[in-house]
């Protein structure tokens, strides 16, 4: 009898469609092709198709002299794989590089190159970077899905009364929305729900973007490009968009001074609204940034400032394999929440030890890992949301220092809730754990 052979992952999924970026068709087809020659092809679009079902949004691959080593990000965590042999794994990347129009023959310079994918009926796009170690060559691939997986504020986690509160200084007139975040976490697709969140069928939101990065297409949002061959500089496309009479000036990247200024007047005279983003490590360094960039217009940042969202991602409970526990009164007093407020925490299911797994008579019963989260425990990610929304003494105070201590405190009495007041509600809802709070706010 045939000894059986065991398939490695890639062999055990439908491999992914692969759609090069190039814009001739015949050109596209050719390469394909070419491509599909390859022993990698298959190889390729096994792991990668492998990596979206496993939820990865990230691969890296690290190549030695005997193997390539396998690792996915899921839900933030590094996740380790059993390792390709370097045959195999080369292969692969030979493919892979190909399809993202690279050279396979250069393992040494750094390279990055881009294409799309399609599995079933999902599309998602991949960037790939690629550069020569000492220890060979690592390669890291992003996957992100063409439509974002959360349709609302409540999917990222947002409690009811912040969404009512956020949405109202939204659709407020004469208004500055600032969206901020820490690098990697989840910046853009919060920006993309927030915008989601704003009433756009009866104002006029139009976005001034470069035409080098242009944003993906919101609903009832007008782009509008400067830079590369329009020939034109943000400030002049801004005064084009002002002849239109638009409620809403949208600046995916935050805006060069002159541009801010200008709107900044419209916001004060004509009561329009501005909305922008970038990266920053909570709600109150957001507005202390803001206004360090800005010193010229820090006055009418001041007056204008509606709110500074901010956000910290963190593994969401699996709610098919989450266990509830009665916290202990002095667990509670430590998380600041009132006795009898909370009859239960949850917590992710750990199993026993295997020798433990075993049924009422002592014989071996292995416990079959949770399908929903393959027994992570986690199921996906969300958000823990800062809202800060100043006050007439927080607006004074921001003018005559830059001393987040002394802003938080005033922001404190005017009623702001800080971060991790909002990651202990978060807790409360059964949504994440103690211990996932404990990992996500150690890393700062």
């Amino acid at each position: 009898m045939a000894e059986e052979i065991e398939l490695q992952l890639w062999q055990t999924v439908q491999p992914v469609e692969f759609i090069p970026e190039v814009k001739d068709r015949n050109e596209a087809q050719a390469l394909l092709i070419s491509t599909r020659q390859g022993a990698g092809y298959q190889i390729a679009g096994g792991q990668l198709s492998h990596a979206i079902q496993s939820r990865a949004t990230h691969v890296l691959m690290d190549f030695s002299q005997n193997a390539c080593a396998i690792r996915y990000q899921v839900d933030g965590n590094w996740e380790q794989l059993p390792p390709l042999d370097r045959e195999t794994g080369d292969a692969m990347l030979y493919a892979l590089k190909q399809l993202c129009l690279l050279n396979p023959a250069d393992r040494r310079s750094a390279q990055t190159g881009k294409m799309k994918l399609k599995l079933a009926k999902d599309k998602y796009r991949l960037t790939m970077q690629s550069q020569g170690v000492p220890t060979g060559e690592r390669v890291l691939t992003k996957i992100e899905a063409e439509k974002i997986p959360f349709e609302n504020l409540a999917d990222l986690g947002m409690r009811d009364k912040m969404i009512s509160e956020l949405k109202e200084q939204l659709n407020a007139p004469g208004n500055l929305v600032v969206i901020t975040a820490p690098k990697s976490e989840g910046l853009t697709t919060s920006w993309d729900v927030v915008m989601g969140a704003a009433d756009k069928f009866v104002r006029d939101f139009q976005a001034i973007e470069d035409q080098a990065t242009p944003e993906p297409e919101i609903i009832n949002v007008s782009s509008n490009y400067y830079g590369g061959d329009t020939g034109i500089t943000q400030l002049d496309l801004l005064k084009r968009m002002i002849l239109k009479e638009p409620d809403v000036f949208v600046f995916p990247e935050l805006p060069q001074p002159e541009s801010l200024q200008l709107a900044l007047q419209q916001v004060a005279k004509l009561e329009k609204s501005i909305y922008t983003r970038f990266v920053s490590d909570n709600a109150m360094n957001g507005l202390v940034q803001l206004l360090n960039k800005y010193k010229d217009s820090a006055k009418e940042i001041a007056g204008a400032i509606g709110c500074v969202l901010n956000q910290r991602l963190v593994r969401r409970l699996c709610d098919n394999c989450k266990v509830g526990f009665e916290p202990p009164p002095k667990l509670l007093a430590q998380l600041g929440i009132p006795a009898g407020r909370v009859a239960m925490l949850y917590q992710p299911f750990v199993p026993p030890p295997i020798e433990q797994q075993v049924d009422e008579n002592g014989r071996p019963a292995p416990i079959e890992p949770c399908h929903a989260c393959a027994g992570r425990g986690y199921m996906g990610r969300i958000a823990i949301f800062e809202l800060l929304r100043p006050g007439k003494e927080l607006r004074a105070a921001v003018l005559k220092t830059r001393d987040t201590g002394q802003l938080y405190n005033i922001a404190k009495q005017e009623g702001h809730r800080g971060i991790q007041s909002e990651a202990v509600l978060t807790v409360a809802r059964g949504l994440t754990s103690l211990d996932e709070l404990k990992r996500v706010f150690s890393k700062r």
